[in-house]
């Protein structure tokens, strides 16, 4: 684990062992590396593998740079995490959704479902969603995690929680009445689930029926802090703590 490297590292998605970098990725070769032909650099797949390349040929067309690579040798592959986390996250105002993206995907989450509920004013876009996978994409590469996250959105919170009562996998909420205590998610980790939810509300909150379908679709509520925490601090100390008590067991 502590082989991992992160910083400059381009993201590909061609088959085969050459071809072009995304337009994206070529750009900032070319215009902030100023990388040239022969030269190497570190690129990731996004699916767990991480190589060498070498730079085959550089060609600008209609203002924006190509990049030819060659893979050369395999640097390092990372598997999937023995526990799959899946954070469900509100749309919130401003950049706030986008953040909690980024660190959710430094932090390790194997999934996010955004979702918008009764109390969620802000609407998500398609553009809004690739943002999200840009900033994802930009926190892999930052990171040293080999694996891109999926990154899913819901309409309708409700309906999520409906399609998740029947599903027996470990199921946490963030909320300040939660009384589930930590020495029994502690327990419960003791099992090894294989997948956990994780679920934290918008900034006005959830409405009591949303509290009372996530409670009877399994999920334990539990208060992380004495005080009242904006919708992004908790769900960034949810995704936190999970992901320190999942990859360092007590």
């Amino acid at each position: 684990m502590y082989n991992m490297r992160g910083g400059q590292r381009f993201y590909f998605d061609f088959k085969g062992e050459q071809g072009w970098l995304p337009p994206t990725e070529g750009a900032h070769v070319v215009k902030v590396l100023r990388k040239r032909v022969g030269e190497r650099i570190t690129v990731i797949d996004g699916k767990g593998k991480e190589f060498l390349a070498e730079i085959l040929r550089i060609l600008r067309e209609r203002g924006e740079y190509r990049v030819q690579i060659k893979l050369l040798d395999l640097v390092r592959s990372e598997e999937l995490p023995e526990v799959s986390l899946t954070a469900l996250i509100p749309v919130l105002k401003g950049d706030k959704t986008e953040f909690l993206i980024e660190k959710g995907t430094e932090l390790g989450i194997s999934k996010f479902i955004v979702y918008q509920s009764k109390h969620t004013l802000p609407q998500i876009t398609k553009i809004k969603m690739e943002r999200l996978r840009e900033k994802a994409l930009n926190a892999l590469k930052q990171s040293g995690r080999l694996i891109f996250p999926q990154i899913d959105f819901a309409p309708s919170l409700t309906e999520l929680l409906l399609s998740l009562r029947e599903t027996s996998t470990f199921k946490i909420l963030a909320h300040p009445t939660g009384k589930t205590a930590l020495g029994s998610i502690l327990e419960e980790l003791k099992q090894k689930p294989k997948e956990i939810y994780l679920l934290s509300g918008p900034e006005g909150d959830l409405s009591a029926e949303e509290l009372e379908l996530a409670s009877k679709s399994g999920f334990l509520s539990l208060n992380l802090s004495p005080f009242i925490l904006r919708a992004e601090t908790a769900s960034i100390s949810l995704m936190s703590l999970f992901s320190f008590l999942t990859r360092f067991p007590t």
